[in-house]
């Protein structure tokens, strides 16, 4: 009989419930009143559901999902931590295209994609698609580049 908790499951059920957590905390904050705009944690409440329903599909496919033994590889979490740091650290001063790109390539050299279209053109096209989302459509201004003044 394979063991009810693994390693894996137990991650799942952590993530779901954090992020539960984080939506539930984005309720009954108080904002001045903007004249009908947009709050301040639309965006950020939004992207957090979105995350809850893929915690929540997660935790069901591994509840349901027979446990295999795979070995832990530790230097693809470490690598993914310290883009995200430094990504936070630089976002200001390089902008959000050009960040975003970088930690893009970084995250998927981590996880071990190694065709170069894929590489460049994923990270690519989402700053891409969000910069002109935000910077353009929206009229939301994300950090911008001080080498382009159009993302």
């Amino acid at each position: 009989m394979a063991p009810v908790f693994t390693e894996r499951r137990v991650f799942s059920i952590i993530i779901l419930v954090l992020t539960a957590g984080l939506v539930v905390s984005t309720f009954g904050l108080d904002f001045a009143d903007l004249g009908g705009a947009f709050s301040p944690m639309f965006f950020p409440r939004i992207i957090l559901i979105v995350l809850l329903g893929l915690a929540a599909l997660n935790m069901a496919v591994d509840l349901h999902t027979p446990e295999e033994q795979y070995p832990i590889e530790i230097w693809p979490v470490v690598i993914i931590s310290i883009a995200f740091v430094a990504y936070v650290l630089v976002v200001m001063s390089l902008g959000y295209f050009i960040s975003s790109f970088a930690v893009g390539l970084v995250i998927l050299l981590a996880l071990g994609l190694r065709n170069p279209l894929q590489i460049i053109l994923f990270p690519l096209c989402g700053a891409g698609a969000l910069v002109g989302l935000f910077n353009h459509v929206l009229k939301m201004p994300l950090p911008s580049s001080p080498f382009f003044w159009w993302i």
